[in-house]
C-alpha cells in the first residue's frame, strides 16, 4: 500500500521554516504556567474543583487531549492526559495519578522530573529501546535523518472472535518501513462502528479500553466511553504518541481492545468494525516535516461474545481391564488395577480439583480393600482408605490437575487388597467414575460438570484361582523355497500367578475353532485359535509347544505344571504354521486349563485374554 503524500507546497514551506532552527522537539511543548498558578494538592479520578480545571486547561494548552474540555471533574479523559504527560516526561509510573512528582514537574513549567529511570533509556539514548517513547534525559531530543514511512500496509495477526474477559487483543493494525531516517509516530485516529443488530450503540458495552501499541509497547490507551460518539460510530484520537521507528526498521502499529468481563445477551456476537481511515496516521521525520499516511482505508470486523465454557469428557481407557479373576493371598495383594479412564478437555483448559469414584463389592469394602489409589502412569496422585458397606464413594481431593484444551490424559484406579481370610472366596469388586462429587473449573473459573461415565469390569477375587499377565509377543517368518510355503512361528509368553492355594496347569496344547469356542474337558493346558482377521484358514497342521520357563518340584512335563501358592511362573506357547494357501494368519490364546490338584478338571481361565494375540502375518506358497 503506498503512502499518502501531503501537499508539496506545505512541505516546502515547512522546510524553509525549519532552516532557522538549531534543534527541534516534536513532543507537545508544555505551556507556560501562569505566575499565580501553583498546584499544591494531589488529584486523581473523582477530584473536582478549581485545581482540576486549572490542570485540565494547562494540559489542553500543552496538546494533551481532553475531549470534554476543562470541566473541573477529574475523569478518565483527564487521567489519560496526565498519563500521557507522565510518559512524555519520564515520570514513573505513568498511570495518570497527579501526585508529588508530577506536580513538581508541572510547577516547574513542565521540566522533566523522572530522571533517566525509563527502561531502554541508557546513556545517549533519545528514545527508549524497549518502549519507543521519548527518554527524559540523554542526548538530543530530535529524531535523526529525513525519515518517511514507506510500504505502509495492513497487518494480519488480528483476532476477529473475542470472548468476554479476554485480555487486550489486536483487532486492526498497519506496518511501515522507516526510510532515510527515524520516524516518530505522532497521532493515530481509529473508528469503531457497531452494527445495528439490536445491541447497544455504546462501545463500552463491548470493550473496556482501546489502546495503541508500537512493536509491542503501549503508546496510549483510552476508556471506551471516552471516544467521540456519532450514532453508532465511535472515534478515538491518540495524540502525542512519541513512538519511534528507527531508520531501516519496520514498525508494527496495532490497535488493541480489551473486552468487558461480562457481555450482555443482546450484545453478544454483534459485529464491530474497526477502521483506520485515509490519512489517519501522522508521523514526522528529523527534518520537521509531518506527513499523514494510509492511502486506502482499512476495515476489520470483530465480535465480542459470551465465553464458551470448558467441558470435560470422561470415558473408559483403551487399556481398561476386562472382567477377570484376581489371584489373592493370605497377605496383602498389591497393585490391582480396577479401572483406567481418560479425561478430555474442550473449548478451554480445564482444571480438575476433586475427582470421585465409586467402588462396589459383594462383601464389605472395608474387609476387601486396604487402600485405593489414583494414579497417572506410575505416579500415585492420591491414596485413600474406604468405608464399610458394599458400595461407597471415594473422593480424591486437591489433585489440581490441569488438562489443556483439546488434550486427553489417562488415569487409573488401583487398589491394594487385604488378605483373603477377611472375605469370602469368589468375592467380586468393581470400580467406576461418578456423575457427582467432582470439583472442576475452566480457565475462566466457570464450574464444569464432567461427563463421568467410565465403568470398570467385575473382578473376581479367589485364593483358588489364577491371574494371567501377557508377555512380549513375537513372530518369526521363514520364507519358503520353491515348492514350499512360508513358515511362521508365533510366540505368546504369559505369566500365571497362583493365589493362596497351590495350582496346577495342564501341559498340553489344543487348537479350537475360534476364540469363542468353549474348550472341551479333554482340551489340555493351553488352547489357541487363529485370529478372526486371519484370511488363510487352510494353513496346514500347526506345530505346537507349551512349556514353563523354569522347573519346580511336582512338575510332570507334558502332563501338568505346578505353581506354588502365592508364586508366579512364566509359560510360553509356540505355534508354527506352514502356508498351504496365500493369506494372513495370526494366533491368539483363548484359555488356560488349571485346577487345585494334578488331576485337572475342566476349569479354564478365559477372562481378559482378548489382547493375548499376535499380529497377522502374510504367508504365501512358493
Amino acid at each position: 500500500m503506498s503512502i499518502t503524500q501531503t501537499n508539496t507546497m506545505a512541505k516546502v514551506a515547512a522546510v524553509v521554516a525549519g532552516l532557522g532552527l538549531v534543534a527541534m522537539t516534536f513532543v507537545a511543548a508544555a505551556p507556560a504556567k501562569a505566575a499565580d498558578t501553583m498546584f499544591n494538592v494531589n488529584l486523581t479520578v473523582g477530584s473536582r474543583g478549581a485545581d482540576v480545571s486549572a490542570l485540565q486547561a494547562w494540559l489542553i494548552a500543552g496538546g494533551y487531549s481532553i475531549p470534554a474540555g476543562a470541566t473541573g471533574y477529574f475523569g478518565a479523559q483527564t487521567k489519560a492526559a496526565v498519563a500521557a504527560y507522565q510518559a512524555a516526561k519520564g515520570i514513573s509510573p505513568a498511570v495518570g495519578y497527579f501526585g508529588p512528582l508530577t506536580r513538581a514537574s508541572v510547577n516547574a513549567g513542565g521540566s522533566t522530573t523522572g530522571g533517566s529511570t525509563q527502561a531502554g533509556c541508557g546513556a545517549g539514548n533519545v528514545y527508549s529501546s524497549t518502549t519507543g517513547q521519548l527518554c527524559s534525559t540523554g542526548g538530543s531530543t530530535s529524531v535523526t535523518g529525513n525519515g518517511r514511512f514507506t510500504g505502509v500496509s495492513s497487518l494480519g495477526d488480528i483476532t476477529s472472535d473475542l470472548k468476554e474477559g479476554d485480555s487486550a487483543t489486536q483487532v486492526i493494525g498497519v506496518e511501515a518501513d522507516a526510510t532515510d531516517g527515524d520516524v516518530q509516530v505522532q497521532r493515530l485516529d481509529v473508528k469503531f462502528t457497531i452494527a445495528n443488530s439490536g445491541g447497544s450503540s455504546n462501545l463500552d458495552r463491548y470493550v473496556g479500553t482501546v489502546a495503541v501499541y508500537l512493536d509491542g509497547a503501549k503508546l496510549g490507551t483510552m476508556d471506551a466511553a471516552d471516544g467521540d460518539k456519532d450514532g453508532r460510530v465511535w472515534t478515538f484520537r491518540f495524540s502525542n504518541l512519541n513512538g519511534v521507528v528507527k531508520a531501516g526498521k519496520t514498525g508494527q502499529l496495532y490497535v488493541k481492545v480489551t473486552p468487558i468481563s461480562s457481555i450482555g445477551s443482546d450484545e453478544s456476537g454483534d459485529t464491530v468494525t474497526a477502521n483506520l481511515a485515509v490519512d489517519s496516521l501522522r508521523a514526522v521525520g528529523g527534518d520537521g516535516i509531518s506527513d499523514t499516511y494510509i492511502a486506502t482505508a482499512i476495515d476489520q470486523d470483530f465480535t465480542v461474545s459470551s465465553a464458551t465454557d470448558g467441558t470435560l469428557t470422561v470415558s473408559a481407557g483403551s487399556d481398561n481391564p476386562k472382567a477377570s479373576q484376581i489371584a489373592v493371598a493370605s497377605s496383602t495383594t498389591t497393585g490391582v488395577t480396577l479401572l483406567t479412564f481418560s479425561m478430555k478437555a474442550k473449548n478451554q483448559d480445564v482444571t480438575v480439583n476433586d475427582l470421585a469414584i465409586q467402588l462396589g463389592t459383594s462383601d464389605s469394602l472395608s474387609d476387601v480393600v486396604s487402600t485405593v489409589k489414583l494414579m497417572k502412569g506410575s505416579t500415585v496422585l492420591k491414596t485413600k482408605t474406604v468405608s464399610s458397606g458394599t458400595f461407597g464413594t471415594t473422593t480424591f481431593d486437591g489433585i489440581d490437575r490441569t488438562i489443556s484444551k483439546d488434550s486427553t490424559e489417562t488415569y487409573s484406579v488401583v487398589v491394594d487388597l487385604k488378605g483373603d481370610s477377611a472375605y469370602a472366596d469368589g468375592t467380586t469388586l468393581i470400580a467406576s467414575t461418578t456423575t457427582y462429587g467432582w470439583d472442576v473449573s475452566d480457565a475462566n473459573g466457570a464450574t464444569v460438570t464432567p461427563s463421568a461415565s467410565a465403568a470398570g469390569n467385575t473382578m473376581t477375587l479367589t485364593a483358588t484361582g489364577i491371574s494371567v499377565a501377557k508377555g512380549s509377543i513375537t513372530t518369526s517368518t521363514t520364507v519358503g523355497l520353491t515348492g514350499a510355503g512360508d513358515s511362521t512361528q508365533y510366540t505368546i509368553p504369559f505369566t500365571v500367578t497362583a493365589g493362596d492355594t497351590d495350582i496346577y496347569i495342564g501341559g498340553s496344547v489344543t487348537r479350537v475353532a475360534s476364540a469363542t469356542t468353549v474348550p472341551s474337558a479333554s482340551a489340555g493346558g493351553a488352547t489357541f485359535a487363529t485370529t478372526t482377521s486371519s484370511t488363510a484358514s487352510s494353513t496346514g497342521t500347526a506345530t505346537t509347544n507349551f512349556s514353563a520357563a523354569d522347573s519346580v518340584s511336582g512338575d510332570s512335563a507334558g502332563s501338568y505344571y505346578k505353581i506354588s501358592a502365592n508364586t508366579s511362573r512364566v509359560f510360553t506357547l509356540n505355534v508354527s504354521f506352514t502356508a498351504t494357501a496365500t493369506g494372513y494368519t495370526g494366533v491368539e490364546l483363548v484359555g488356560v486349563n488349571y485346577g487345585p490338584t494334578s488331576t485337572l478338571g475342566t476349569t479354564y481361565y478365559t477372562s481378559n485374554l482378548d489382547t493375548f494375540k499376535t499380529a497377522d502375518i502374510r504367508m504365501q506358497t512358493r
